[in-house]
């Protein structure tokens, strides 16, 4: 999850946006203290209220016309030729500077500057401030997470505030360093100082919940969440899949439906989920209905291996003629000559079992054009059965005959062979 401080580099460059909030965090729990209001107070009261010299002063200005005309770099180039004292002089030109590298992209020259001025520690309490909090926020963008940690907490505990999008920040820096157990503290803070919920916070939440394996507390998060956030859709999935990951497939299922009627899936493996969780919970006519509806309408890619899955579960649902159907456009679509072969084959044996025997035969000769042999015993074993019950039983012979040279059909295939001869004896049928 990245940051970008290019949103708010407009309004701190020469001003200090700050907001203080009334609501209370454990500093325990955040592992560091915050002062209060009477505290910051005093600090502030006491900190020097310096002015710039005359020719530092004029440059910003004139720096400040450029900018406001939005001439950035020749903004930048006035400040750049400033040769100031070490001291006041010089922090305050690095903090308008920085600010001004900011707001041209230039972070990581953004971030040498404004780091050089907060670390005199000379400037006005204001300026100090702002310039704090966008090293912090800088740093993170810039991957330095252990730096915009060091810079953000020392900002809440230079001024007292508790200011949501900081400890958002926090949060997020702990997140890219793997320090996902860091992250709740922060993240709560951000939630109770924030005026409306934010999605990112229940986001990190989950996240450091996930990666530790801490499932139920994770959909705790989520529920929350959608409780308050009933917009974040794409919640709906990672919420049931969190009850999958806690074999609670009912929930799951029940989850995915709600977002599922409610028109909240719109990807591919959602779909797929939610089909999935149809089969686990053994309704596999409503798996196979959703997998075709979302096949034909193009939401989910028109594979063999897709085919496959809708003949699967229809098959499962006891349509028989949808299942053979399917199987037969898996067949067609098929890449791989393992695969081709063997989708013909369950579709031929459907037809069996839809007692379509003798149209059975043709799918199962096709398997045989793409089957290695290993796997051909089977088919010629189907083809038996189908000749047999569709009352060709010289066929049925010849089929059987081939099933019997192979190992694993050889005991099958002679108790059918007399038995196709002693069933076409009783009918007259001499096949010696």
């Amino acid at each position: 999850m990245k940051y970008t401080v290019k949103t708010f580099v407009s309004a701190l460059v020469f001003a200090s946006v700050m907001s203080m909030t009334t609501v209370q965090a454990s500093a325990q729990d955040l592992g560091f203290n915050i002062p209060d209001k009477e505290t910051v107070e005093a600090q502030k009261k006491a900190r020097d209220n310096k002015a710039a010299s005359q020719s530092i002063g004029r440059a910003i200005m004139d720096a400040f016309e450029l900018y406001e005309e939005e001439k950035i770099k020749e903004a930048i180039a006035v400040l750049e030729d400033q040769d100031p004292e070490p001291g006041y002089d010089s922090a305050y030109l690095d903090r308008f500077l920085g600010n001004l590298y900011a707001a041209d992209e230039r972070m990581a020259d953004a971030l040498k500057v404004l780091k050089n001025a907060v670390d005199q520690d000379v400037l006005g309490w204001n300026d100090q401030a702002a310039a704090m909090k966008l090293v912090g926020q800088i740093s993170l963008q810039e991957e330095k997470y252990e730096q915009s940690l060091e810079y953000l907490r020392k900002w809440v505990q230079f001024t007292g505030e508790r200011d949501a999008q900081v400890f958002l920040y926090m949060a997020n820096a702990h997140y890219q360093m793997k320090n996902f157990a860091e992250i709740i503290p922060l993240a709560e803070a951000s939630l109770e100082a924030a005026e409306k919920p934010d999605k990112n916070v229940y986001t990190l939440m989950m996240a450091s919940y996930y990666e530790r394996k801490m499932y139920p507390q994770a959909i705790e998060v989520l529920e929350e969440g959608l409780n308050k956030l009933p917009e974040v859709t794409q919640w709906w999935p990672q919420l049931a899949q969190f009850y999958m990951l806690e074999e609670n497939l009912a929930k799951s299922l029940q989850t995915m439906e709600i977002a599922y009627l409610a028109g909240y899936l719109d990807k591919e493996n959602q779909y797929k989920m939610l089909v999935q969780l149809y089969d686990n919970e053994g309704i596999p006519y409503k798996a196979a209905a959703t997998m075709e509806k979302h096949v034909e309408a193009g939401d989910i890619e028109k594979t063999a291996k897709n085919f496959a899955t809708i003949a699967n579960s229809y098959h499962r649902a006891k349509e028989l003629e949808k299942a053979v159907s399917w199987y037969e456009r898996a067949a067609e679509s098929a890449e791989e000559r393992d695969d081709k072969g063997e989708y013909y084959r369950k579709q031929g044996n459907l037809m069996l079992l839809n007692e379509q025997y003798i149209a059975a035969a043709t799918p199962l000769k096709k398997a045989l054009d793409y089957l290695e042999r290993d796997d051909e015993g089977r088919v010629y074993m189907s083809l038996a059965e189908a000749y047999f019950y569709g009352g060709d039983y010289r066929q049925a012979m010849r089929y059987v005959d081939e099933a019997a040279t192979f190992d694993g059909q050889r005991r099958s295939a002679r108790s059918w062979k007399g038995y196709i001869k002693s069933t076409a004896k009783r009918k007259g049928i001499d096949l010696d």
